[in-house]
């Protein structure tokens, strides 16, 4: 148990979602779940 990260923010994610990026990159996914980028 000595190499268990006991930090208190370690549930915290460093990046990004990647659905949220795609999201503000090429907004919603069409019907598909494909995000297309389309009238970007």
């Amino acid at each position: 148990m000595d190499e268990v990260d006991v930090h208190p923010d370690v549930h915290r994610p460093t990046e990004a979602d990647e659905e949220e990026v795609l999201r503000r990159l090429y907004g919603e996914p069409d019907a598909d779940g494909i995000f297309r980028g389309e009238g970007s």
